[in-house]
């Protein structure tokens, strides 16, 4: 009985040692923040992320080509519901683009994962 425990204990410990390694290479991280550039929400985005990470730049969603990205390792998309957000959902235009072009890592911040998904036609439900 020790030996599956003393097994298990072993792989919990090399996970734990693994993330934490990983946390270690933020100061490594190139950011993208695609929001609503000159807004005091992008700019405590950008404050914390300069004190984490080795490159951030700021973009305006509205401008945003997906070839700025290139130079990054992560986009942090931030899209929040409102009546212009609902006009753009009409247009059928995503920030990032075509749905199938996009392979950059992305996170998604407010309610940015709702809006690509009625954008770029995304099934599933929401409530």
């Amino acid at each position: 009985m020790k030996q599956p425990l003393t097994i298990l204990v072993g792989f919990a410990l090399a996970g734990w040692s693994f993330c934490a390694a990983h946390a270690t290479n933020l100061d490594k991280l190139r950011v993208l923040y695609v929001g609503d550039a000159g807004t005091s929400r992008a700019g405590e985005f950008e404050g914390f992320l300069r004190q984490k990470v080795a490159q951030v730049a700021v973009g305006s969603r509205g401008a945003f080509k997906p070839a700025e990205a290139d130079n990054f390792d992560v986009v942090l998309l931030d899209w929040p519901q409102s009546e212009r957000t609902r006009e753009e959902w009409k247009t059928g235009h995503a920030p990032l683009g075509e749905r199938g072009q996009w392979t950059q890592p992305t996170v998604l911040l407010g309610s940015a994962g709702l809006n690509l998904a009625v954008v770029w036609k995304v099934r599933g439900g929401s409530g």
